[in-house]
């Protein structure tokens, strides 16, 4: 199973992103929903406010653009500022096969792009399927997406990788218990026999957890649903859902001192990381996933209301730093 559906590619010699899925919905529906204003606010970015007539002018957001290709109910294309856009509509089957293709600017960078327009599409889909999908939840699967991409592109991951990373609606959520327990909900692009592998299988495990599956000692297994297990003696819990999109996991730890929750939930933020990164295919060394570590951590102290030095000093001693 393949974790993208778009591919970088050209068009009229400018670069291009080209993504095609495949939907269980009538074309007409289909058409409606990438069309129609009031469908397009459910799941599009910036929806547009058009009719939608050929030739008419679009604006707002500070930019502006124009419907320059239109026919009903198969294609539309429009520009903005340089950009231009387009969605083709065509019957497959009892659904739809969706083309939308991205015609990029100077300088737009392909993986970052090509991993936010996934998880847009993949609000299209919950909407279709009269389940939608909030932006933040949708952006789960971003940091996956992004190292698929880049990996497919030969883009340098580093500035996608920055961007996920300031995300602060991904951030673990800390309850105050007690005792205190951080909390992390993902949306994953993948069914959940990988996710659970991704928790159980050693070689998966020596990716991207702290010490490896020798650190993690397994209290409950319920394949491929809830794995309970505790990591220097405290107690963790990774929960499994099935989902349109592929799998949604709920990770919950719970620890002893809340003065060191910025610090340890910033060395989840970049465990997870790594996660996305073997996900997709991809190895993202400890040594590399730390460099974004001190952001995440100063943003989680002040989120937290804790000392920062206690995370600061930590780091500061860590053997890949």
């Amino acid at each position: 199973m393949s974790l993208t559906t778009g591919i970088a590619t050209t068009v009229d010699g400018r670069p291009a992103l080209r993504f095609e899925r495949r939907l269980r919905h009538a074309p007409e529906r289909v058409w409606r929903a990438v069309t129609e204003p009031a469908e397009l606010a459910q799941w599009f970015v910036a929806p547009p406010t058009w009719t939608p007539a050929l030739g008419e002018r679009l604006s707002g957001f500070g930019g502006s653009g124009e419907i320059v290709a239109l026919d009903p109910p198969r294609h539309i294309a429009w520009t903005w500022g340089t950009a231009r856009f387009s969605f083709d509509v065509e019957p497959d089957g009892d659904g739809t096969r969706l083309v939308f293709v991205h015609v990029l600017d100077d300088g737009t960078p392909v993986a970052q792009t090509s991993a936010g327009w996934e998880t847009y599409l993949d609000r299209l889909g919950a909407a279709l399927g009269g389940a939608p999908l909030s932006e933040e939840d949708a952006h789960g699967a971003v940091g996956v997406y992004h190292e698929a991409h880049a990996a497919l592109s030969g883009e340098d991951p580093a500035r996608g990788r920055a961007f996920v990373a300031g995300l602060a609606f991904r951030d673990p959520e800390l309850h105050d218990g007690p005792p205190p327990q951080l909390r992390i909900e993902r949306l994953l692009p993948a069914p959940p026999e990988r996710v659970w592998a991704m928790l159980t299988e050693p070689d998966d495990l020596a990716h991207w957890f702290p010490g490896g599956a020798h650190a993690l000692t397994v209290v409950r297994a319920d394949a491929p649903r809830t794995l309970e297990a505790t990591w220097s003696g405290e107690a963790l819990r990774f929960e499994l859902t099935a989902h349109p999109v592929g799998c949604r996991l709920v990770f919950t730890h719970r620890f002893a001192e809340r003065e060191v929750a910025a610090r340890t939930a910033a060395g989840w933020d970049r465990c997870l990381a790594r996660f996305d990164a073997r996900l997709a295919g991809v190895a993202l060394a400890e040594a590399g996933s730390l460099e974004l570590w001190p952001v995440v951590h100063e943003r989680l102290a002040e989120a937290y209301g804790v000392d920062p030095e206690l995370g600061r000093a930590a780091f500061a001693a860590h053997p890949a730093t």
